[in-house]
């Protein structure tokens, strides 16, 4: 193994020099699960204590603390311990439950010394009393669709505040949830945990692919999907790969788009409502169309608009798929597909059904007329269009709708328009001299 000397074996992986691997009890607390789990994980990858330390920059004396439990580990090395190990978001899942149970364990070593001295034999029941209050609450169907129901609010409230406003909540939503499954038995209801927790950091993934950190969003992802097998959930599973498909997408990674499209469309099971699956099969027509595969993206796109108007229900628990996003997702098959007079209809056909609420989507929608407007050599609606989604973007705080604006105007400046990619520079400036 690199990095090991010539003269003497290099340790063994698991080994500290010159000290046998102490044995660890994984139940002995949330702390201790996942320090095993570090070494578990850095085992099955073969590395070093020493060689991990390298990886991530921290002495391995300190990985191997945390490994044996023995030191609560901070978020940044929990973080770049899963990118050493590729862990697949099983680690920084569990430290919510970790940061938690040492808080209730601070709580509970004050509560002791505030009540040190001895208790009357006859309050020594009182005092078991106030101990066991410490442990974990039951799991009933209530307080399971309680907690459903926090992701369905968050998604409203998306529509209404910034991404980063957003992404505090919904971490600790999802911190709340997998730490619940640390406790929860074996039932039907640990299923539904399993299947909000997924939900939950798919929704957390989306959020951080808003807010320009792709790194943030992969590691969710990842999380949603180490959730998935427990949750028993194809639908959802279906879900987060379409969401893996969008975010792709808009991050130019055209090849793993047609992936996550394809997948979302061929695992989706059966029961999946007509209105999913227009949506899967828009999606899957628009990454298509980006690799100029125009029969197979019209083909999916015809299939998309036959389910769409054959629907008669639709699934609560994802976002609202309607006329207008169908016609978004048409607008950019179309414009990909080098046809701008028929995305520009479909575009403007999808804003003119937009209610008012929703103006991220209407942002998307504007841009895409936008790019739509400018290969049809309509420049003076193609910089209005531009300017009206820079501000939407910019009051929604959201990096990603930003950086698509931001592309348009280089398409403007490969065009040698230059001075109207210039005044969206200057709008650029003006947002930022306005009081936030």
């Amino acid at each position: 193994m690199s990095g090991s000397m010539t003269t003497s074996p290099a340790p063994r992986p698991g080994r500290r020099p010159g000290r046998p691997a102490k044995r660890l009890d994984p139940a002995a607390s949330l702390l201790a699960h996942l320090g095993a789990e570090l070494r578990r994980t850095r085992l099955q990858r073969e590395l070093t204590l020493i060689r991990l330390g390298e990886l991530t920059g921290y002495s391995w004396q300190h990985l191997g603390n945390i490994e044996r439990g023995q030191v609560v580990p901070a978020e940044n090395v929990i973080i770049a311990c899963e990118r050493a190990l590729s862990a697949g978001g099983r680690l920084i899942s569990l430290l919510p439950g970790v940061i938690r149970e040492q808080a209730a364990q601070r709580h509970a070593r004050e509560a002791a010394r505030h009540h040190s001295a001895p208790a009357p034999s006859d309050d020594i029941d009182w005092s078991r009393l106030a101990a066991a209050t410490a442990r974990p609450s039951a799991m009933t169907l209530d307080l399971v669709e309680e907690l459903e129901a926090i992701t369905d609010r968050q998604r409203r409230l998306y529509h209404e505040l910034t991404s980063a406003q957003m992404s505090v909540p919904v971490e600790a939503h999802l911190g709340l949830l997998t730490s619940l499954l640390g406790n929860a038995p074996s039932t039907p209801l640990r299923h539904r945990i399993a299947s909000a927790a997924s939900e939950a950091a798919g929704f957390a993934a989306w959020i951080w692919h808003d807010l320009g950190d792709p790194h943030k969003s992969a590691l969710y992802y990842r999380t949603a999907r180490d959730l998935l097998p427990e949750a028993g959930n194809p639908a959802l599973a279906s879900y987060i790969s379409g969401y893996q498909a969008l975010a792709s997408d808009a991050d130019g990674t055209t090849a793993d788009a047609v992936q996550h499209a394809q997948k979302a469309l061929a695992t989706a099971p059966k029961a999946t409502t007509r209105l999913t699956r227009s949506w899967l099969s828009a999606l899957a027509a628009s990454a298509l169309a980006a690799t100029s595969r125009r029969p197979d993206s019209l083909a999916l796109l015809h299939q998309a608009q036959e389910h769409f108007d054959a629907a008669q229900d639709r699934e609560e628990w994802m976002y609202e798929f309607d006329r207008t996003a169908l016609a978004d997702y048409r607008g950019q098959c179309h414009l990909r597909l080098g046809q701008p007079k028929d995305a520009i209809n479909a575009f403007s056909e999808g804003l003119a059904a937009l209610p008012t609420t929703c103006e991220r989507r209407g942002a998307q929608i504007t841009i895409g007329l936008a790019e739509a407007h400018l290969s049809d050599g309509r420049l003076d609606q193609a910089t209005d269009a531009a300017h009206r989604s820079l501000e939407v973007f910019a009051a929604r705080g959201s990096v990603s709708g930003l950086l698509r604006v931001r592309r348009f105007r280089d398409l403007l400046r490969d065009g040698g328009h230059q001075r109207e990619a210039d005044q969206m520079d200057q709008h650029v400036r003006a947002q930022l001299q306005e009081p936030q």
